[in-house]
């Protein structure tokens, strides 16, 4: 029975109880016009059954108003908490609770929790930027301090401080670029998708740094329906992480393939590899599988999440796994493939 009462809403429990109420009343109603024939007994019933109707729809109309507004007090109190910058509290939906309002408390709580995860994503993001972009300003203030303490600084001390602060606005504009492109990614702008034939693509990509030395393996043809900026960049992200795990005598491999409509396009490497403990942090933003070498060697910490935001704006997804050449292997899995 409270299963049941539960399910008929809020609308239906309030017009069981009116119609309950009325019921009682109109029952009362005719009792007192059978009984009016007698004079002495209308004049004392009639005004006690007046009282007592009256009396037992107030408290029933009393009842009934407490319990359905003591969930909506609980979700107006969240919604103050939350108003006041708290994002923790949660209403919580009721057993008990009319359907409509354990609906609108779950929604509000999911609401908060997806707010909760935003909000603490974007201060970890802050203070990583915040940390990257002081590591190089340091670098570059303390060379200048040096060079300024000598009043004659001969020329070659003179051409080491300008090679290490080039070198560290490099890593600052790299890093700035990065962020540049990754909040417009989130922003979901339309990407400007278009017809790419799949296999002379690849090549030119390869082709784009010849010291990279990548090679090129089976890719399917036909066309894919992708933005080629994007695309290219992700890729040369991904060149650019295979390239500090092998090495400079490493080996890099492209390949491609289809199925179903979609794409896979890999990238393999011979370094050592990404543990599988990391496999769903290397595409998170700086995160470092080895943060001293990736830093020393011009790494953000920044182009493995630019490659999974890039996948996801495409449709698609992002992943890592161990590679046949005995390092890792990245790929971008991404629709609308169409095979010639």
């Amino acid at each position: 029975m409270s299963g049941a009462w539960r399910r008929l809403g809020l609308r239906g429990r309030l017009a069981l109880s009116i119609a309950a109420i009325l019921l009682v009343a109109f029952a009362l109603l005719l009792v007192t016009v059978q009984l009016q024939n007698d004079d002495e007994f209308s004049e004392r019933v009639l005004p006690v059954v007046a009282v007592v109707t009256i009396a037992g729809a107030l408290l029933a109309s009393f009842l009934l108003a407490a319990r359905t507004a003591a969930p909506l007090r609980r979700l107006a109190e969240t919604a103050a908490a939350v108003d006041a910058g708290d994002l923790s509290p949660r209403s919580g939906g009721e057993p008990g609770a009319a359907v409509e309002v354990r609906l609108l408390a779950e929604t509000l709580d999911g609401m908060l929790d997806r707010l909760d995860e935003a909000f603490t994503r974007q201060r970890r993001f802050v203070s990583d930027a915040s940390h990257e972009l002081r590591t190089p300003l340091t670098a570059v203030r303390g060379q200048i301090e040096v060079l300024a303490r000598q009043e004659n600084p001969d020329a070659a001390e003179v051409r080491r401080v300008e090679g290490v602060v080039l070198g560290e606005l490099g890593r600052i504009e790299g890093l700035v670029d990065d962020l540049v492109a990754l909040a417009r990614l989130d922003e979901r702008q339309e990407i400007r998708a278009e017809d790419v034939d799949l296999l002379p693509f690849l090549d030119g990509v390869a082709a784009i740094d010849p010291g990279w030395r990548v090679e090129v393996g089976a890719i399917p043809a036909g066309n894919l329906r992708a933005d080629p900026r994007l695309l290219t960049r992700a890729l040369v992200n991904l060149f650019a992480n295979a390239r500090r795990h092998a090495g400079p005598r490493g080996r890099v491999l492209l390949s491609a393939a289809s199925a179903e409509g979609w794409a896979t396009v890999a990238v393999d490497d011979d370094g050592p590899g990404i543990a599988a403990a990391e496999w769903t942090l290397v595409f998170d933003r700086f995160y470092r599988s080895d943060r001293a070498r990736a830093r020393d060697s011009g790494g953000s910490g920044l182009g493995l999440a630019i490659v999974r935001e890039i996948a996801l704006a495409h449709g698609g997804t992002a992943g890592v796994e161990d590679s046949p050449l005995g390092g890792a292997r990245l790929w971008l899995r991404l629709p609308g493939f169409t095979a010639a």
